[in-house]
């Protein structure tokens, strides 16, 4: 069971589907692991049902209401985007993937780590995977914007804490920390940021260009 989990503002975020998309698919792959998290949302949806059937209704012209589907019936529909949906994955984020992640365009800006960048949500969130190898450690680094990652796979631990399958990880501007991956497993990562780390250490000036977005 997950040990690490959105904050409360998250989830009533999430539940009232306020928060753009890059948390939202953060959210929904924790919720796919953590029974906890699926029973407070369910609670938040509850209790928002109740007060919405408790509100004062305000009568609408049929005039209006006429126009409004005439406004939607008009508007051009999409084409459906399908994408062949991962068994492996939560399906908020296999929607996203192709059918093999080898199909994934990935770089390796350090021996222990690659990173393969799937898009950017309407607010500028970057959304990828970030993939360890076993008992592989990233180095010391910071963070220069606010970062999501939820384990898909394997686990990692830092400074602050041990990981596992499905924890929601929040770290935010100058955060400094040293993941290293579990050592009976690669670790695989969903990650949602709003700018790239920053090495700290010696040899940060050489991979650091290769850290951006």
């Amino acid at each position: 069971m997950s040990q690490w989990h959105p904050q409360s503002d998250q989830l009533v975020e999430f539940a009232a589907g306020t928060c753009h998309t890059g948390m939202s698919v953060a959210v929904s792959v924790h919720l796919h692991y953590c029974p906890q998290c699926r029973a407070a949302l369910s609670e938040l949806e509850s209790t928002s049902a109740v007060l919405f059937e408790q509100q004062t209704l305000v009568p609408v012209e049929d005039s209006t209401f006429s126009t409004l589907m005439q406004r939607i019936q008009q508007e051009p529909k999409p084409e459906p985007v399908i994408k062949p949906a991962k068994a492996r994955f939560p399906k908020a984020l296999a929607t996203l993937l192709p059918e093999s992640l080898d199909q994934l365009e990935w770089r390796q800006p350090m021996k222990n780590l690659r990173v393969s960048h799937l898009i950017t949500d309407e607010s500028g969130m970057i959304i990828g995977l970030h993939h360890m190898k076993a008992g592989g450690q990233v180095p010391n680094h910071y963070h220069r914007g606010d970062e999501v990652s939820v384990v898909l796979e394997g686990g990692f631990s830092d400074q602050l804490g041990s990981y596992g399958a499905g924890d929601f990880i929040l770290r935010t501007p100058n955060d400094t920390h040293s993941p290293r991956a579990d050592a009976h497993e690669d670790c695989l990562m969903l990650s949602v940021v709003t700018a790239p780390v920053k090495l700290t250490g010696a040899l940060g000036w050489l991979i650091n260009p290769f850290l951006k977005a």
